[in-house]
């Protein structure tokens, strides 16, 4: 008996393939960085085939591509939820960019850093993101959006934006790669979103 052979039916996968191997990809990355990023390692964790990894995802580019964007749902449901929900005040929603952008660049940050660092994964990364129109612009895009609700139509919303999402890069930077006790001298996040908000109120 092999233990490692896969006895699993052929064809389509079953439900829940993508979603469960975007997870434990996710876990992965988060514990051992891209290059320890093995697809039979992740279909063990998740418990599918290896193959239907690249049934869903193509490659390994396509793999990371789709953690980054599973990463960016928290932040795709509060757009697609402003209208419906609550009206909230400016620091509020500060505050909630700023959560949902570290939480996002604690993930994002080993994936770009491990793309940048390797010439084939980086021209695959520039063209897919050229054909669907992905990068970074999307996060000041989004927290324009967001942020849009507070200001006359003909605010120039992109400096907040800017100074936002660079807060939470650098915040999620702090936290996976310096000691502790540096990461506490950092500006909370309350901190943060009151300053900014003046910023804001400024520009105005």
């Amino acid at each position: 008996m092999t233990p490692d052979r896969d006895t699993r039916p052929r064809g389509r996968p079953r439900t829940g393939v993508r979603e469960s191997v975007v997870e434990h990809a996710r876990e992965l990355l988060t514990e051992s960085g891209v290059a320890r990023l093995s697809t039979r390692e992740i279909a063990k964790r998740a418990g599918v085939a290896e193959s239907s990894i690249f049934y869903h995802f193509g490659d390994r580019m396509g793999l990371l591509q789709a953690v980054i964007q599973h990463q960016l749902r928290p932040l795709k449901d509060l757009l697609a939820n402003r209208d419906d929900s609550p009206a909230t005040d400016l620091r509020t929603d500060l505050r909630s960019l700023l959560t949902i952008l570290e939480d996002f660049f604690l993930t994002a940050v080993p994936v770009m850093a491990a793309i940048e660092s390797d010439a084939e994964l980086r021209a695959v990364y520039q063209q897919r993101s050229r054909d669907l129109d992905l990068g970074p612009h999307r996060a000041i895009e989004a927290v324009v959006a967001q942020l849009s609700r507070h200001a006359d139509p003909d605010t120039d919303l992109r400096p907040t934006a800017l100074l936002l999402v660079g807060a939470a890069h650098q915040r999620a930077l702090q936290r996976r790669l310096s000691p502790a006790d540096a990461f506490v001298e950092l500006p909370s996040p309350e901190s943060v979103a009151e300053t900014v908000a003046l910023l804001f109120h400024t520009s105005k």
